[in-house]
């Protein structure tokens, strides 16, 4: 009697549920949930306490609140997609965990999707958490009918998009070191130092509209998608929502394929 073999979709299932239980088990999880509790929490406990501090931070419409309250995601999907991508490939070829993953009957294909998948939905969980701190105070703060549905819905499926961008670079990045923490820590430096630092310059010097190759630049229409103009952040310095979801989709399929094809290259 011949057994069966294993389908790539559960082998999947099995990449993902995997993945996802390794992720629940580290600090940083934890520390990234603890972050979005605090910073969301703290500033709705806040304003909660502190009406008259509305005016003041120009928070006058619901709108201008949650523009400003989101303006927070670009940070958060850059650092959950450091900390859940930076090392889902180098963990393979860094540490003795690969000479026993890889030597299974199961496609790097199927591993890597797995991996992916289960990357963006506890990154997407955190920064959905997130959104749902601030219609909290969106609604509690002002009511139901205030808050532009519309947008919100917008700008998170935008955040998501961002979101896999960002993981899409990290597991690039993630393919070519060879130790975990490197690719972790060369994923945030370069997105929050380097590819800061470039756009600050471009941008000085020919204005925002060159910046089409960054998805940092893409990042700032998540809150403008709320708020046309909200403290910080100019409406003529963030891309219209059309290029943003584009920069962020080149990001999210261009950088997988890339680290597709370097994850089938590396050897243990």
């Amino acid at each position: 009697m011949t057994q069966e073999l294993v389908s790539d979709f559960d082998q999947f299932k099995v990449a993902v549920a995997t993945q996802a239980r390794s992720y629940f088990s580290t600090y940083r999880f934890w520390a990234m949930l603890g972050l979005v509790l605090a910073i969301g929490g703290g500033i709705t406990i806040y304003l909660a306490f502190h009406r008259g501090a509305f005016g003041h931070a120009g928070f006058a419409t619901s709108p201008a609140y949650l523009g400003s309250i989101l303006g927070f995601i670009s940070f958060l999907a850059i650092v959950v997609g450091a900390f859940f991508g930076g090392d889902a490939i180098s963990t393979d070829f860094g540490t003795k965990t690969g000479y026993y993953i890889l030597a299974q009957p199961v496609k790097r294909s199927v591993l890597l999707s797995g991996r992916y998948a289960a990357a963006l939905l506890v990154s997407g969980g955190i920064v959905a958490l997130f959104y749902v701190i601030a219609l909290i105070g969106g609604v509690g703060f002002f009511s139901f009918g205030a808050v532009p549905w519309g947008n919100v819905g917008e700008s998170f499926l935008l955040a998501m998009l961002v979101t896999a961008g960002v993981l899409s670079f990290a597991f690039c990045l993630s393919a070519v070191s060879r130790s975990p923490v490197i690719g972790l820590v060369v994923t945030i430096i370069v997105l929050l130092v380097g590819l800061n630092i470039v756009d600050s310059v471009l941008g000085s010097f020919a204005g925002p509209g060159v910046l089409w190759y960054s998805i940092l630049y893409a990042a700032r229409t998540v809150s403008t998608t709320v708020a046309p103009a909200v403290t910080g952040v100019a409406a003529t310095a963030a891309p219209p929502l059309w290029q943003a979801a584009a920069i962020s989709a080149v990001y999210a399929v261009g950088f997988y394929i890339v680290a597709h094809v370097l994850y089938y290259r590396e050897e243990t």
